[in-house]
């Protein structure tokens, strides 16, 4: 089960200038095997064990970072129709793959720029949020961070992954790229649904038959 959500907007300042990014949501600990990155998308941040197709790099992070954080760490630069690609669609996920010992890691921003700008992001205080991990196994997200939107955006805009551990050990985590899952299928009607809808219909029927021979 996913255990928690948290969200937080994010207030950007550029010079003078406020920009407002949108909420993004850290979703977990995933309790399942559902994503993992060698079967589902690349990453945009990563380990040496990263797969990516050819053409779609990510930035290699090193174990155990000096000073046990990564800071501001940027991902290689994308375009809209990249993305899209990878994705499938112009909506996708970001999952997390920890690597860790049983010491805690936080995470404390993630976001998305299009053309140098900030337009979505997860962000929390300057400790983190702590996120143990959940899955044993190299490139299993452990967590999600829902849901990012190119959309309203050109095929050639710019597109780069940002974000900060203010707390890390062990071995380098994955940021990789989730399309979207769709939605569910509708339910099929239980037999007992179907009788009643079935004698309803009946019913009308036999109303439009009587008023038919008034």
């Amino acid at each position: 089960m996913r255990k928690y959500t948290m969200a937080l907007a994010v207030l950007l300042v550029a010079g003078a200038t406020a920009g407002y990014a949108d909420t993004i949501t850290l979703v977990g600990p995933e309790a399942n095997h559902n994503y993992q990155q060698t079967t589902n998308s690349p990453c945009v941040i990563g380990n040496p064990s990263c797969n990516n197709p050819a053409g779609f790099n990510f930035t290699t992070i090193p174990a155990n970072p000096s000073g046990h954080a990564y800071t501001d760490v940027l991902s290689p630069t994308y375009t809209v129709s990249q993305i899209e690609a990878i994705a499938g669609s112009t909506a996708f996920w970001v999952g997390i793959d920890i690597n860790q010992t049983e010491a805690a890691q936080t995470l404390s921003y993630f976001a998305m720029l299009v053309n140098g700008s900030v337009v979505s992001a997860f962000g929390n205080d300057t400790t983190g949020t702590p996120v143990p991990a959940a899955n044993n196994g190299n490139g299993y997200a452990d967590y999600l961070l829902e849901t990012f939107n190119l959309a309203s955006y050109g095929p050639n805009a710019t597109v780069q992954f940002q974000r900060s551990m203010p707390l890390a050990n062990d071995g380098a985590e994955q940021f990789f790229i989730i399309g979207a899952p769709a939605p569910p299928p509708p339910a099929i009607p239980e037999p007992s649904t179907i009788a009643l809808l079935g004698s309803g219909l009946v019913g009308v029927a036999r109303m439009i038959a009587r008023r038919s021979k008034a």
